[in-house]
This record gives C-alpha cells, sequence and structure tokens, in this order.
C-alpha cells in the first residue's frame, strides 16, 4: 500500500479523534516488535492478566505489557474500533467515542455504554484508575498518557506524526494486546473481497479515472484520503494529480475545481447517517461543482468509508467501490 506523508492526514486523523466528522487517516510502520516473557510486573501489569507478562517495543520504549489483556483503556476513537476489530471492547473510552454518526451500527451498539474517561487528549487519571485496566493503548497523546503509566502499563504507538498507514498502525495494536491471529484472520478476508472485485470488474477498473475528495472550509475542498490506499489496493487510476506516493490531503480551491476534469469518477465522504458533513454538502451545493463532467455524468458516489479505522472500515469501502463500478 502507498504510503502517505503529506501534512494535512494529521488534520483528518484529528476530525475524527476528536469527535467531528469529514475525512481521516493514512499511517507507517516504526519498527516495533515483541519478546516473551514471565518476570517480576514492573508497572502493574500483571493486573487481571493470565500466562505472565510480555516485553513489548513501543513509541516510549519497551514496555511490559500482559500477555492476554482483557481490560484495555484507550485514550482516541480510532483505537477503540481497532480493538473491536480484534475481537476486544476496551473498557474505557473518550467522551464522544460512541458517536452513531462516525461509525457503523454493530461498532456504536458495543461502544454506547463503555464508560468514559474524559475528554479526547485529557484523560482523567481517577477515571482511568477506576476502571482497574491491565494496560492503556494510547497513539496520539504521548505526553499526557505517561503519567497513566501509575495506573497500569501504557503502550503508546506514535500516529499524530508518523505519518503511519492504517493498516500498519493497526497492526501494532494487535502487537499490543496479543492479538495478531485475530488480525491476521480479518485482513485475509480484505485480500480476498480485494481479488474478487478486480476479477469481476477489471474491464471497469482498466478504462475508469478516480478521484476521491471532501469539502473545506472557506472556498476549499480536499482531494484524497486514506480510502486511497483502498482504492489502489482495488486497482484503481487515480488522477486528479494525486501524487502516486500521497493519499490526501491536497487543499485546493474551488477555482481549482477542473483538476477533476480528468476523472471518470469521483467519491466524496458521507457520515453514518447517510448525510454529508457541512463543508462536503457546502461543495456538493456549488455550482463549479455541478460543471464538473464525472457528475454531469452521474458518476460522483458518495462512501461512509472515507477514512480507514480498520479492515472492517477496508471491506466496508470495497464493498462500496463495487456497487459504483456496477455502475459504470
Amino acid at each position: 500500500m502507498t504510503r502517505s506523508h503529506t501534512m494535512t492526514v494529521s488534520l483528518g486523523r484529528r476530525r475524527f479523534v476528536g469527535g467531528l466528522t469529514g475525512a481521516a487517516t493514512a499511517l507507517a510502520l516504526t519498527g516495533c516488535g515483541v519478546s516473551e516473557s514471565s518476570g517480576d510486573d514492573n508497572s502493574g501489569a500483571d493486573k487481571g492478566a493470565e500466562g505472565g507478562l510480555r516485553s513489548v517495543k513501543t513509541d516510549n520504549g519497551t514496555v511490559r505489557l500482559p500477555r492476554n489483556p482483557e481490560r484495555v483503556v484507550v485514550t482516541d476513537n480510532y483505537a477503540a474500533l481497532m480493538l473491536l476489530e480484534l475481537g476486544l471492547v476496551p473498557v474505557g473510552v473518550p467522551d464522544g467515542t460512541a458517536n452513531p454518526t462516525l461509525m457503523p451500527k454493530r461498532d456504536h451498539e458495543r461502544l454506547k455504554d463503555v464508560k468514559t474517561i474524559g475528554a479526547v487528549g485529557s484523560p482523567n487519571s481517577q477515571a482511568v484508575a477506576a476502571l482497574k485496566p491491565d494496560m492503556i493503548l494510547d497513539q496520539f497523546y504521548k505526553d499526557k498518557s505517561a503519567p497513566l503509566k501509575s495506573v497500569a502499563p501504557v503502550a503508546h504507538f506514535d500516529w499524530a506524526t508518523s505519518g503511519a498507514l492504517w493498516h500498519d498502525q493497526i497492526a501494532k495494536a494487535a502487537l499490543a494486546v496479543n492479538r495478531e491471529d485475530k488480525l491476521t484472520e480479518i485482513k485475509k478476508r480484505y485480500q480476498d473481497r480485494i481479488g474478487e472485485v478486480k476479477a469481476a470488474y477489471s474491464k471497469q477498473i482498466a478504462t475508469s479515472t478516480w478521484a476521491p475528495l471532501s469539502g473545506g472550509q472557506s472556498g476549499q475542498f480536499f482531494l484524497g484520503t486514506p480510502l486511497v490506499t483502498v482504492m489502489r489496493d482495488v486497482g484503481l487510476k487515480i488522477g486528479a494529480g494525486i501524487p502516486a506516493d500521497k493519499a490526501g490531503f491536497l487543499a485546493k480551491s474551488y477555482e481549482e475545481i477542473d483538476v477533476l476534469d480528468d476523472c471518470t469518477a469521483l467519491i466524496y465522504p458521507v457520515q453514518f447517517d447517510g448525510k454529508p458533513t457541512p463543508t462536503t454538502q457546502q461543495l456538493l451545493d456549488n455550482k463549479l461543482w455541478k460543471k464538473v463532467p464525472a457528475v454531469k455524468a452521474g458518476r460522483a458516489f458518495s462512501s461512509q468509508h472515507f477514512l480507514m479505522a480498520n479492515y472492517t472500515f477496508a471491506i466496508g469501502a470495497v464493498d462500496e467501490i463495487e456497487e459504483m463500478l456496477r455502475k459504470l
């Protein structure tokens, strides 16, 4: 999958992490490994865990984690969805995580009654301690999460500045909670779906050019999204001048909307209630948008999976792309 190092990727992640809606996410693997151990606990990691401890390399050093953690607190929304995919419901999440407009209904149902630990980026240590976690998983707030090591071991895998791709980041989460076998299963399902769509729609894929985009503030729109990684896996040609080594988000003004003229089809985001965000709705209502060739041809498609939180989101995106290809 293509790595993206564009500055605006961090902007997209913050929109989702902060409980807002919109496009988001891309990420990259910084080397992390694991070695099995059963020595004495030096950070409270053995609470509620069976089978001893393991030493895991994280971006805040080598941390002693439970071999089979069951009570995990997360400090961001993405990590909550990653754990769900790995078969683990977190015991603590930031305020606003269970937002039905940001996730599939099945995920909302599993998260809606989970205890909260304070605002995103400001975990409350007393609220965390009350949950008696085995470990804490953090991706964005190294300095804020570090003091929580007095409650339970903290595994920090930097996503705020690393430029890491979503599939690499979930691999780190799977390693931290020792559920890499679960990740292997869901990854295979994703790869199988990719293969099915590529085989069934090879002609449409070969003869079309695509671009994803979302609305921005002050007469701007953004080209690209982490959805680009899935689009490229399907084999779609990406147009609109999006560089081959980028996923997004690239800021453009409405006056530059003719950059979309080389595209056969376009994808824009909607929330899980089916509604575009206000800024994307402004783009869709603009007279310049309505003159874009793909729009005039009825080939501007909506996607609820514009961001990538996990492989389940990616499979949802493949399903949507399949429906779009049917209409070409």
